[in-house]
């Protein structure tokens, strides 16, 4: 019966062709022709034996050597050390300095040595000859003189005061911070009241704005005036207070105006603040943000800034 077959005719092209399958309904030339696309298989034979491990070389031929897994580093070091800088300068200093490479190569190859992350050697290496750079007497009288005048005017330049010292007497940042922060330093040391309390702070803020109601001063002499009345500090501490009332703008760029009633509100709070004995607990942006409903101390502080702005900007007397 193994050898036996069955006549049967394609459903397809009608032709009568014999098949062992008693079941068969297209012929051998569809299927060729893909006309049915899908056409039973018997089961394939179970093999009496299992193939050979794909592993197993070819007969005559060695095995090929096993492969060795490739072990994970560890990530390049992220968090600058005083060990980690030094090794920096080491490298530095033995392999680079007398050479003329690329700073941008120079800071990935100590990077790739030390396994380092690259912009951990970008900035001690920045900073590295920054200080090899050494600012004069004369640059630091310049500096300290271009400092007051920004203060004394309230100009701030884009980027601050000393970014643009520095860039404009090719000097580096921090040095300049230093210059400024030490001259600084000294002339609070030379007032009766070196570091004055918040009470003390609060009477410069009142004075300032009775006189600017009274109109007496040009607005150059107001800082050294009421540091003549108060006696407990010098002209320098009065200016750079005044400096703080008068923050910089731009800061409040992104803070949203509150509407013009409640405007009016935070300015008649500000003057219950000034008529006060002594400033509120908490501070004057929350105090007043407290006592007003839907305005945040941001909005609180961006009014009062624009308020005093605008002050200084009409005086008659500047």
């Amino acid at each position: 019966m193994s050898g036996m077959k069955f006549r049967k005719t394609c459903s397809v092209c009608n032709t009568t062709f014999f098949s062992p399958d008693r079941r068969a309904l297209y012929c051998l030339k569809c299927v060729k022709k893909r006309v049915v696309k899908h056409v039973p298989r018997p089961p394939a034979p179970v093999r009496a034996s299992s193939p050979a491990p794909r592993s197993a070389a070819p007969a005559g031929r060695p095995a090929a050597a096993p492969r060795k897994k490739r072990i994970a580093r560890a990530p390049k070091v992220d968090a600058l050390t005083s060990e980690i800088r030094e090794r920096i300068i080491k490298v530095y200093e033995e392999e680079f300095e007398e050479q003329e490479t690329l700073l941008r190569d120079v800071h990935a190859q100590i990077a790739n040595k030390l396994w380092v992350k690259r912009q951990l050697v970008a900035d001690v290496l920045r900073e590295f000859h920054q200080a090899q750079i050494v600012i004069t007497e004369e640059q630091k009288a310049r500096a300290i003189e271009m400092y007051q005048r920004f203060v004394e005017s309230g100009h701030r330049p884009e980027g601050g005061r000393r970014r643009a010292i520095s860039v404009t007497l090719n000097v580096p940042y921090k040095q300049v911070m230093k210059a400024i922060r030490e001259w600084s330093v000294g002339e609070y040391q030379k007032s009766p009241t070196p570091n004055p309390s918040r009470q003390q702070l609060f009477e410069i803020e009142k004075l300032y704005w009775q006189e600017i109601e009274k109109q007496r001063y040009r607005l150059t002499e107001l800082p050294a005036k009421i540091a003549e009345q108060l006696e407990y500090v010098t002209r320098w501490q009065v200016l750079r207070w005044l400096d703080v009332l008068h923050d910089d703008e731009r800061t409040f760029a992104n803070v949203p105006d509150p509407l013009p009633e409640i405007q009016q509100q935070i300015l008649d709070a500000y003057k219950e603040y000034l008529a006060s004995p002594a400033p509120p607990e908490h501070g004057l942006h929350y105090s007043i943000a407290g006592r007003i409903e839907k305005v945040t101390p941001r909005q609180v502080h961006k009014v009062l800034q624009n308020h005093r702005h605008q002050t200084r900007a009409t005086y008659p007397m500047i």
